[in-house]
C-alpha cells in the first residue's frame, strides 16, 4: 500500500479523510480538543465541521466524558473543531522486540490496584498468602444433546479412559482473579470439602496449609450448579459462589459471578469472558471420563466441572505455551478475518479483510458485517461478479435487519469505480508508536479514501497483486481468532489424586465452536418451510433448540464474547489468541490453524443443496439445504443433493439464499480496565502516576504519557492548525504544563487552561463531591510560577446539561469556555475579550460549583485566574480574560494575545507567497502591499489603535539578501479594552459647581 511521506523543505498538509461524508464542512481554523471518546480514531487529528459530524465519528456526549461535551459547547457558534482521542498507549515507545509487549500497557492479571483512599491492593498480597493473581479457566465436562452435533460437527470428540467415552472439557469462562486469591472448586470426594454446599468460611489465607477445594470440582447434574471457592478473599459474603453452567437458570455463572473489571478486587474475581452453551444443544456429563465409583446417584452430582490456569508461573510464557497473565498491548480496533473465494483446486484464496475505523473496545459490538446478492459474471469477456456488502447494527437481527451502510455493486476489478477498496476505501491514518521517538509519526496508507463512516478495507497481498483468479467471489471468510488452551503444554492438568481421573484431561480443554447458522428453515414437519430473510455464517441469535435453530428469540450474547481481545504479541511466546493463519502446521497438540479448529472456517460451499432439473441448486428446496461445518459432503445423485456451488447462484431464485454474516475481532482500549481512573484516563490516574516512583509512574505512566503524545501530535503544525487548545478535566502540572510547552512552541494558539483545585485541609480535589477552598486553590496555583501569555487559567468547575443524556453534569471551566470563546468569535472578533455579559455568556450552565463573593475574586483575579461567576438577575459568565503573563504588558490580557496570533496566521499567510521570489524591492513592495490591507482591516474593526508595516532596504539589509532572506517590522497598538469602570459622584449645594465641573 502507499505510504505519504514528507522529504524535501517545504509547507506540508496532509489531507485525512476517515469520515466519508459528511454534513457541514469546516470553516475556519478550528480549536483543539484532547479528550476521552466512545468511538472513533485514537491519536490522530480529525477536524469536523459541526457537533452532528463529531458524533458521528467519536459518539455522542454520554454525561461522563469532558471532551466531547466540550465539542458541543464549542461548534454550537463555529464551524471547526479538531479532536484528538486518547487511549492506553501504555509509555507511548516503540513495543519490546523481544517480548512484543508494550511497556506500561493495558494490565497484567494479579496486579494490585490502587483504591479510592490511595492504597495498594484490597485483598492480601500473594507474596505472604498463596500465589499472586491469575487467569483462570473455568469449565465442564460435556457431550451433545440428544439430536445434536454441536461438538462432532466442530471436529471436537468425546476423550477420556473409559469405554463409550462421549464427553469434552469445554471451557465456559475465563477467569481472573486479584492477587491472593486462588479458585478452586467444591468437591464432594475432597476431604478438604466432605460437602458439595456452600460455606460462610473459605480461607482467608491462601496458601497450600489452608486452600479450600480443588481442581476438579462437583456438579449437580440437573441443576448444573457448582460452588466456586474464592480462597483468600476476606469479606465471608464474597468468598463463596453458588452458580449454575445452565444458561437458563437465575444462577447462571455469567450472570452471578462479577463482570465489572473495577470490582476485581472488591469481589476477589473477574469473569472476562464466557462462552453460553444451551442445554438443548449439550449436556454436562462425565461420560467416558468419570469411573461409576465417583459418581454419587443418590445425590446427583458427578466431579465434572474445572477450573485450572497455566501451565506455567504466573505472567511468564515460552513457545510451547502463552503467557495467559499479560495484556500489556497498546489499543486496538478491531477487524474481520479475512473473506476467501471459492475454491480452485482445493485452494482458497484470501481476497480483503474489513477493519473497524474506530479504535478501542466499543467498536468490537458496534457493527457486523454481510454479503450478498451475489451475482457471478456470465461474460467470458468480463469475469468479475458483483456483490453487496452490508454493515449492519449489531444488535439488529436477520427478520428486523438495521443497515447502517450498504455498499452495492462490488467488484474484485481493479480497474473498476466499483472496486471494492477504491468504492469503500483502503486508506486510513494512524500514529506509528513502534518506531524511535525521534521517528514516531502520523503515517497514512492506502490507495483510496474512506467512503465509510464504520470501516475501511484491506486487500489481501494476492488481490494487491493480481494473483487472485478473476472469477473469484466472496464465498466465506476464515475461521474467527481463538484461544490456544489445549495440547501438552499450555494448561495445567493438576493433581490426578485431586481429578481422580485421566491426568490430561484438562490439556484438551477448548472453546466451544462458535455458532453458525445449520439451515435456513423455520417450524417443524408438515409446516417447515424455508425463511430467505435468513443469513449464513456466524449466528448471533440465540440456538435454543436442536429441531429449531432458528426460533425468533433473544440474540445470542455469547457471539459478542468472542469479539473479546486476547493478547498476540507475535514473539517468541505463543500467543493466547490467534487467526487468520490458515494452514498452520499444529503444535504439540495445539490446533493453531484458524480454519482446521473447532471447524470454523465459513463457506458457502460446505451447504449442502438439493438440485433441480437443471443440476443447480433448486431454489424451491432450501428448505433441506443445511450447513455441514467440516466440509464434508458426499454428492448423492439419487438424492440429489451436492455440495452448494458458485454456479447455482446464476439462477435469480437462489441469490437470496447466497448470503453470510461475519464479525470483527479484538478492539482494546490498551489501559488498565481494573482501575476506573486509569481505564477512563481521568485526572486522578495522572496525579497517582505522577506519586509513583516505579517505573510504571512519572511521566511514562500510561495515562501521563496518553495525554503527551497528544499534544505532541497537536503541536505538530504540519499536522495540525488550531487556534485554541483544550485538554478539558486534566489539571495536573505534568500535562497543563507540557500543554503550555505545545502552544508556546506553536506560537499560535492560546491554551484554556484547567487547574486543580484544593479542599479545605489543602488536598487536591479528585472527585466533585469535595467542595473547593478558594484561598488553597489560589495559593496552590500562585506556587505553580507560571509565566506565559500563551494559556489562560479558569476556575471554578460549572453544572450544564448533557445534549444527549438530559442529565447535569459537573464540568471543568474550560467545557464552558470554549463555548464562550466560540461565542465570542460569533458575535466579535478574535480580539475582542470573550467576557462579560454578552461575549462571555455562559447560557447553558445552570450554576457554578462554588460561589464567589467580592473577596474571593479579587483573590482570584489577582492570582491570574479568571473566575466563572453570576450576578443577580443574570446568568454565568466568564469575568475575566487574564493569561497567565507574570509582568504587566499588553499580551497578559487575552484579547491581545490572540490578536496576535491572528495577526501572525494571516500575515504568514501572504508571507508564503513570497517564498522562493527574487530578493529585491518589488518584491518586498508586493509583500508590504499585501500586509498593509489586513491590519488596516483589522484597525476598521477595533482591533488595534495604530499600525505600521516596515518591510524594506531598511529592514532586509544586503547581507540578508546574501542569505535568501527577507525581513520586515510590524509594529501594533493594540485596543485595549475597559475592564474597570471609575464613577465618582458627586453631591453639590452651589449652582456653580456645575459650571465649573
Amino acid at each position: 500500500m502507499a505510504e505519504i511521506t514528507y522529504r524535501s523543505p517545504g509547507v506540508y498538509t496532509t489531507e485525512i479523510d476517515l469520515t466519508g461524508p459528511v454534513s457541514a464542512q469546516p470553516v475556519g481554523t478550528p480549536a483543539g480538543v484532547i479528550g476521552t471518546a466512545n468511538e472513533g480514531p485514537a491519536y490522530v487529528p480529525l477536524t469536523v465541521g459541526s457537533y452532528s459530524d463529531f458524533a458521528a465519528v467519536f459518539g455522542a456526549t454520554d454525561g461522563e466524558k469532558f471532551g466531547p461535551l466540550a465539542v458541543s459547547q464549542f461548534l454550537k457558534n463555529a464551524q471547526a473543531l479538531t479532536y484528538v482521542r486518547v487511549l492506553g498507549i501504555g509509555n507511548g515507545k516503540q513495543r519490546d522486540s523481544d517480548s512484543g509487549k508494550v511497556t506500561n500497557a493495558g494490565f497484567v492479571v494479579g496486579s494490585q490496584q490502587v483504591q479510592d483512599n490511595g492504597n495498594v491492593g484490597r485483598n492480601v498480597d500473594g507474596v505472604n498468602f498463596g500465589d499472586l493473581g491469575r487467569t483462570h479457566f473455568l469449565g465442564c465436562y460435556m457431550s451433545a444433546s440428544a439430536g445434536s452435533a454441536i461438538f462432532s460437527d466442530a471436529g471436537i470428540s468425546g476423550v477420556g479412559i473409559l469405554a463409550g467415552s462421549g464427553s469434552h472439557p469445554i471451557i465456559r469462562g475465563v477467569l481472573m482473579t486479584p492477587s491472593g486469591v486462588i479458585p478452586m472448586m467444591s468437591s464432594s470426594l475432597s476431604s478438604l470439602r466432605t460437602s458439595n454446599q456452600p460455606s460462610s468460611v473459605v480461607a482467608a489465607t491462601a496458601n497450600a496449609a489452608t486452600l479450600q477445594g480443588h481442581m476438579t470440582g462437583t456438579v449437580n447434574i440437573a441443576s448444573q450448579q457448582f460452588v466456586l471457592l474464592l480462597n483468600g478473599v476476606i469479606d465471608p459474603l464474597n468468598n463463596v459462589v453458588t452458580a449454575s453452567f445452565d444458561m437458563e437458570d437465575a444462577s447462571y455463572f455469567a450472570n452471578v459471578l462479577n463482570t465489572d473489571p473495577t470490582k476485581i478486587e472488591e469481589k476477589g474475581h473477574l469473569l472476562y469472558t464466557h462462552y453460553d452453551i444451551h442445554p438443548a444443544l449439550a449436556v454436562i456429563t462425565g461420560s467416558g471420563l468419570v469411573g461409576a465409583t465417583l459418581v454419587l446417584p443418590s445425590a446427583g452430582l458427578e466431579p465434572v466441572g474445572f477450573i485450572t490456569s497455566g501451565s506455567l508461573a504466573r505472567n511468564t510464557g515460552d513457545a510451547s505455551a502463552p503467557n495467559y497473565e499479560s495484556f500489556e498491548e497498546r489499543f486496538q480496533h478491531p477487524a474481520s478475518p479475512f473473506v476467501i473465494s471459492q475454491a480452485f483446486g482445493g485452494a482458497k484464496w484470501n481476497l480483503f479483510r474489513v477493519h473497524a475505523l474506530g479504535d478501542g473496545a466499543y467498536s468490537n459490538t458496534h457493527i457486523k458485517l454481510s454479503i450478498e446478492n451475489l451475482k457471478p459474471s456470465t461474460s467470458t469477456a468480463d469475469p468479475y461478479g458483483t456483490f453487496d456488502l452490508i454493515v449492519r447494527k449489531w444488535t439488529d437481527t436477520d427478520i428486523d435487519k438495521s443497515p447502517v451502510e450498504s455498499f452495492r455493486g462490488l467488484t474484485l476489478d481493479p480497474s473498476s469505480d466499483k472496486f471494492i477498496a477504491r468504492a469503500i476505501g483502503d486508506m486510513y491514518s494512524y500514529f506509528d508508536f513502534d518506531q524511535a521517538d525521534s521517528s514516531q509519526k502520523l503515517v497514512v496508507q492506502g490507495s483510496h479514501s474512506s467512503k465509510s463512516n464504520y470501516i475501511r478495507v484491506e486487500q489481501s497481498v494476492e488481490l494487491e497483486n493480481g494473483q487472485v483468479p478473476k472469477e473469484a467471489m466472496p464465498l466465506g471468510v476464515r475461521g474467527v481468532n481463538h484461544l490456544v488452551t489445549s495440547g501438552s503444554a499450555p494448561l495445567s492438568a493438576g493433581t490426578p489424586s485431586h481429578q481422580n481421573i485421566s491426568s490430561d484431561i484438562l490439556k484438551r480443554a477448548v472453546q466451544p465452536p462458535i455458532p453458525m447458522r445449520e439451515n435456513v428453515a423455520v417450524g417443524t414437519a408438515p409446516n417447515k418451510r424455508y425463511s430467505p430473510n435468513f443469513y449464513w455464517g456466524i449466528q448471533l441469535m440465540q440456538k435454543r433448540s436442536v429441531t429449531k435453530p432458528n426460533l425468533i428469540g433473544l440474540q445470542d450474547p455469547t457471539v459478542a464474547q468472542w469479539t473479546k481481545f486476547f493478547p498476540s504479541y507475535g514473539a517468541s511466546n505463543r500467543d493466547f489468541s490467534v487467526g487468520n493463519n490458515p494452514g498452520v502446521a499444529d503444535s504439540g497438540g495445539v490446533i493453531l490453524d484458524c480454519d482446521r479448529f473447532n471447524n470454523d472456517l465459513f463457506t458457502l460451499e460446505r451447504i449442502q443443496v438439493r438440485t433441480g432439473s437443471d443440476t443447480k441448486a433448486d431454489p424451491d428446496q432450501w428448505v433441506s439445504a443445511s450447513y455441514v461445518r467440516d466440509g464434508n459432503i458426499i454428492t448423492n445423485p439419487a438424492l440429489k443433493t451436492r455440495a452448494f456451488k458458485l454456479s447455482d447462484l446464476s439462477t435469480q431464485g437462489n441469490r437470496k439464499f447466497g448470503k453470510f454474516t461475519f464479525i470483527m475481532q479484538g478492539g482494546f482500549n490498551g489501559s488498565n480496565e481494573f482501575n476506573k481512573d486509569k481505564e477512563r484516563l481521568l485526572n486522578a490516574a495522572v496525579r497517582r502516576e505522577m506519586d509513583d516512583s516505579t517505573s510504571q509512574g512519572g511521566v511514562s505512566g500510561p495515562t501521563v504519557s496518553a495525554y503527551r503524545k497528544a499534544l505532541d501530535i497537536m503541536g505538530t503544525k504540519s499536522d495540525v492548525d488550531i487556534k485554541l487548545l483544550a485538554v478539558p478535566g486534566i489539571r495536573h502540572s505534568s500535562v497543563s504544563n507540557y500543554a503550555i510547552d505545545t502552544v508556546e512552541n506553536r506560537f499560535d494558539a492560546l491554551y484554556i487552561m484547567d487547574i486543580e483545585e484544593q479542599d479545605e485541609m489543602a488536598s487536591v480535589i479528585t472527585s466533585s463531591v469535595s467542595i473547593p477552598n478558594v484561598g488553597n486553590t489560589v495559593t496552590s496555583f500562585k506556587g505553580r510560577a507560571l509565566d506565559t501569555s500563551f494559556a489562560a487559567a479558569y476556575f471554578p468547575d460549572v453544572i450544564l446539561p448533557d445534549p444527549t443524556t438530559l442529565t447535569n453534569v459537573q464540568c471543568p471551566p474550560s467545557v464552558a469556555v470554549l463555548g464562550a470563546f466560540s461565542l465570542n468569535d460569533a458575535i466579535g472578533y478574535p480580539w475582542f475579550a470573550p467576557a462579560g455579559f454578552s461575549r462571555g455568556a455562559l447560557k447553558d450552565v445552570l450554576k457554578t460549583s462554588l460561589p464567589f463573593n467580592k473577596a474571593n475574586m479579587d483573590d482570584i483575579y489577582d492570582a491570574d485566574i479568571n473566575p466563572l461567576t453570576a450576578f443577580p438577575s443574570t446568568g454565568v459568565m466568564v469575568f475575566g480574560q487574564k493569561t497567565l503573563l507574570a509582568a504587566a504588558s499588553a499580551l497578559d490580557r487575552v484579547n491581545v494575545r490572540r490578536l496576535l496570533i491572528n495577526v501572525r496566521r494571516k500575515v504568514r499567510a501572504v508571507a508564503n507567497q513570497m517564498l522562493f521570489e527574487p530578493n529585491r524591492q518589488e518584491t518586498l513592495d508586493k509583500f508590504s502591499a499585501l500586509v498593509q490591507p489586513i491590519l488596516q482591516s483589522i484597525q476598521e474593526k477595533s482591533g488595534v489603535d495604530r499600525f505600521k508595516v516596515v518591510i524594506d532596504a531598511t529592514t532586509t539589509t544586503q547581507a540578508d539578501v546574501e542569505n535568501n532572506t527577507l525581513r520586515g517590522k510590524i509594529f501594533l497598538q493594540p485596543t485595549r479594552t475597559a475592564e474597570f469602570v471609575a464613577l465618582d459622584f458627586v453631591l453639590t449645594n452651589a449652582g456653580d459647581a456645575f459650571e465649573n465641573a
